[in-house]
């Protein structure tokens, strides 16, 4: 089981500060995986959490380490996070010409029966552009595939070169107004009408607002986008293809960084998620889908996003799922039921996948219950024969997030880590995989 991870250097040496030795449980399932790394083929890894994943600090220093080693085969599945008003990686930004209604998958809502890949869906009725552009050269794509609604199979849509990016021809304009509610209207279904955030709508309204009552009036921001045409002088189409069912193929002639579409589908345009590719032999595809507030249960809510998500081919599934589950009531049987079903919807799809189950990190309002969840985890990783990383204990058990609060590592709201903490235990899993490798 033995292949290459070197990640030795003066700086990461000092960086492993508060970082334990953790040995990957029932290891021995992760072997089909790394016998893939060492063959002459394309890698696909698949990780999927909650919001100690979205914003990718964890995800991306593994991307990076595994890329670095092996290759890189595509940035994998991304979502627009900036056109959805939410937080998302560093290396990519999107932006579009028109508002799109956005809702993630823990959200209630009624205007989207489905939700695919990524976890979120975007969606509008407007002739509109999307850009989605890689900062990093490496991340050059010449293959994508589009995660969309079935109804938009047969409508056309447009690739385009650009000379100027969209984002200098969009202003975003904001204005405040009443709104008044309507029957079975739901708070997210309100920030997602006046295309704004929760955070601003609690701002203005307190918290009564989360459970709106119909004819009540509430204050809020809509926000709105002023685009100048003149972005379409600067723009040359290159392609023109029409959507496939739920997920449309993509080949570029020549790589690519920036991934330029126009749709006005008559369906409407309903979007859960992009991938991108390269045409290579070898290397890593590392997809991910953090989802805030997302738990095992949030993920069999929609049958369609894991149905596109098992059908990725994956070498392996990595699965970082825990912490708001320590913020609920529910009891061991229910938690341990909703991970054994989303195993077994991937294992439907793919009965020898390699799956790592990983517990979440320390955190300081629900410290005893995490500890619980995480030996829920540890036993259905046993009884649904995964393999089980205990990231609470490798870095550093009980009370490590006031000690890495101290380190500046850590967020003051007790549950959420800073940049270098997010690396620190992406260390300490790739410290595991690399022990397990070398075994």
């Amino acid at each position: 089981m033995k292949f290459s991870l070197t990640i030795l250097s003066s700086a990461f040496l000092a960086f492993s500060v508060g970082v334990m030795a953790q040995n990957i449980e029932n290891e021995i399932v992760l072997k089909p995986f790394f016998d893939n790394l060492n063959k002459n083929q394309v890698t696909q890894i698949l990780f999927i959490g909650d919001s100690h994943i979205q914003a990718d600090h964890l995800t991306g220093y593994l991307r990076k380490n595994f890329q670095d080693q092996h290759g890189n085969a595509g940035r994998g599945l991304v979502f627009p996070y900036q056109v959805a008003n939410t937080n998302g990686a560093e290396d990519f930004s999107s932006v579009s010409n028109q508002p799109w209604e956005t809702f993630r998958l823990v959200h209630e809502q009624k205007v989207f029966p489905q939700i695919g890949a990524a976890g979120f869906v975007i969606g509008n009725k407007a002739d509109s552009f999307l850009e989605i552009s890689f900062k990093n050269p490496e991340d050059s794509f010449d293959k994508v595939l589009i995660y969309n609604d079935a109804k938009m199979k047969g409508g056309s849509f447009f690739l385009f070169n650009e000379n100027k990016p969209l984002k200098d021809f969009v202003q975003k304009k904001s204005e405040r107004m009443s709104h008044t509610a309507s029957e079975n209207q739901t708070f997210h279904e309100i920030v997602s009408q006046y295309n704004t955030t929760t955070t601003k709508l609690r701002a203005l309204n307190g918290d009564k607002i989360l459970n709106p009552k119909a004819g009540s009036v509430y204050m809020v921001e809509r926000n709105y986008l002023n685009y100048n045409p003149d972005f379409e002088q600067n723009i040359k189409e290159i392609a023109s293809y029409k959507f496939d069912s739920y997920k449309t193929e993509i080949d570029f002639k020549s790589p690519q960084n920036i991934f330029l579409i126009k749709t006005n589908n008559p369906q409407g345009n309903t979007f859960y998620g992009f991938q991108f590719l390269k045409n290579v032999k070898k290397g890593i595809v590392f997809n991910t889908v953090g989802v805030n507030g997302a738990t095992y249960s949030d993920f069999l809510k929609f049958p369609l996003q894991l149905e596109q998500l098992s059908k990725m081919k994956s070498d392996v599934l990595i699965i970082a799922l825990g912490t708001n589950e320590a913020f609920g009531k529910i009891e061991k049987e229910e938690f341990q039921k909703n991970v054994s079903d989303v195993i077994l919807k991937f294992r439907n799809e793919n009965p020898n996948l390699p799956i790592l189950l990983i517990g979440p990190p320390d955190n300081s309002p629900k410290e005893s219950r995490t500890i619980e969840v995480i030996s829920w985890i540890e036993e259905s990783a046993r009884q649904n024969n995964t393999a089980f990383f205990n990231l609470f204990e490798a870095t550093g058990g009980k009370g490590s997030f006031k000690k890495a609060q101290s380190r500046k590592e850590a967020s003051a709201d007790g549950v959420h880590y800073l940049k270098p903490g997010y690396e620190k235990q992406a260390e300490a899993i790739w410290k595991a995989i690399k022990k397990t490798a070398e075994n």
